[in-house]
């Protein structure tokens, strides 16, 4: 009786055993069923709703970012404006009404994104601030010339002769002839050459200076330049859609050949030694000092290329001739052979007396606005002996 009750016992612990295993394997695949499903679900909205990427309505396109960098590139309207993305993020900005009217009126394609568009949009502008902002373009306009022309300073022009280019950049960068710039009754153009800018940063702020100061254009070399890129489009906040770019494939040629033409070349180099005394006034213009025995002064220097012979303390070159302002690259300044094209070297006063860290320069950027600055001053009347009240 006892081995038939433990063989009674054994099959009921052997059905018991297979029931409950059967139920454990019942239970792991509702569970693995269920897990598989969750992450399925979980899963379709990152990878299957969301754009990977912006559409490109040509191969060329570009894709502008930013409330500034947009907004100027609809007001200059100087490209082929294909697409506005503006996200929820864009649609409060506090100016964004501004934007839509100007994109309106140029009936310029506007599409209003989600989130989806998130991951597209911050490719797009490489995962840099967009402010929910990116506008499908053109390449921006960089005729290339190979000299500037005639100037009129009644009419308010200036030419340039423009290079060979392929029938597709053509119809990029256009191929005028002939530019206007605001004279003023007064001023020749001034022209600001950048050679050997390597960093987008700094040349965009100089196309943001230039542009706020009043320079009538700017030239950059084909090779050993920055491009002007997203990174420098979004540095200059919009300027450079509004000042005309040029390139230049030979630049010793070019500033030969305008030099020819009529332009005076002022090379951006370190003032003369004689010249390297603390600056005197926080001023970037002359100032003139009514007592005769004392002698005017400037922080900015203009000398004679190839000599120290000292200009005028308040020379004003556009006032006088068609300028070309060159700027060397952010180390090692002018390139030798350009340094010899030039008829006048200009430089700014260092501000201490003694230099106890070695910084001996400003940024390319700055020194640009400086020199810029100074040379766009309306030179003040001279007045005579007996105009002096005291």
């Amino acid at each position: 009786m006892a081995i038939k009750f433990n063989q009674v016992n054994i099959s009921r612990a052997a059905n018991s055993e297979k029931r409950e295993w059967d139920s454990s394997t019942a239970r792991g695949t509702q569970s693995t069923h269920r897990l598989r499903q969750t992450d399925s679900e979980d899963s379709r909205p990152e990878y299957s709703s969301s754009l990977e990427a912006l559409p490109y309505t040509t191969a060329a396109s570009e894709f502008l970012y930013g409330y500034s960098s947009v907004l100027a590139a609809i007001k200059a309207n100087r490209r082929k404006l294909y697409t506005l993305y503006i996200h929820t993020r864009g649609a409060n900005h506090p100016r964004v009404e501004a934007l839509l009217a100007r994109a309106r009126s140029i009936k310029l394609n506007i599409r209003d994104v989600d989130d989806k568009y998130m991951r597209a949009m911050d490719k797009a502008s490489s995962g840099r601030p967009h402010n929910g902002f990116i506008l499908e373009a053109s390449p921006l306009p960089q005729c290339p010339i190979t000299e500037l022309g005639t100037v009129s300073k009644d009419d308010n022009y200036f030419k340039v002769v423009v290079d060979r280019q392929s029938k597709e950049d053509a119809a990029v960068n256009g191929t005028k002839t002939e530019y206007t710039y605001k004279s003023a009754g007064w001023r020749h153009p001034l022209f600001l050459y950048v050679d050997g800018v390597l960093d987008e940063g700094n040349l965009g702020a100089i196309a943001r200076s230039a542009y706020f100061l009043g320079v009538d254009a700017i030239a950059t070399p084909t090779r050993q330049s920055a491009p002007w890129s997203h990174i420098a489009l979004k540095a200059s906040a919009g300027a450079a859609e509004g000042i005309p770019i040029f390139t230049v494939a030979s630049p010793a040629d070019f500033l030969g050949n305008s030099a020819r033409g009529g332009w005076r070349i002022y090379a951006s180099d370190a003032i003369p030694p004689a010249e390297q005394r603390p600056a005197l006034t926080m001023g970037l213009g002359p100032s003139i000092n009514p007592e005769p025995d004392v002698e005017p002064f400037s922080n900015i220097i203009y000398t004679f290329a190839k000599t120290t012979r000292r200009m005028p303390f308040d020379h004003c070159p556009v006032a006088t001739h068609p300028t070309i302002l060159m700027m060397g690259a952010e180390d090692t300044g002018l390139k030798p052979g350009l340094l010899n094209q030039a008829h006048y070297n200009v430089g700014i006063r260092h501000g201490r007396e003694v230099d106890d860290v070695g910084v001996d320069s400003l940024n390319v950027s700055v020194a640009a606005s400086l020199l810029c600055y100074n040379m766009l001053q309306k030179p003040k009347a001279e007045k005579k002996s007996g105009d002096w009240l005291f």
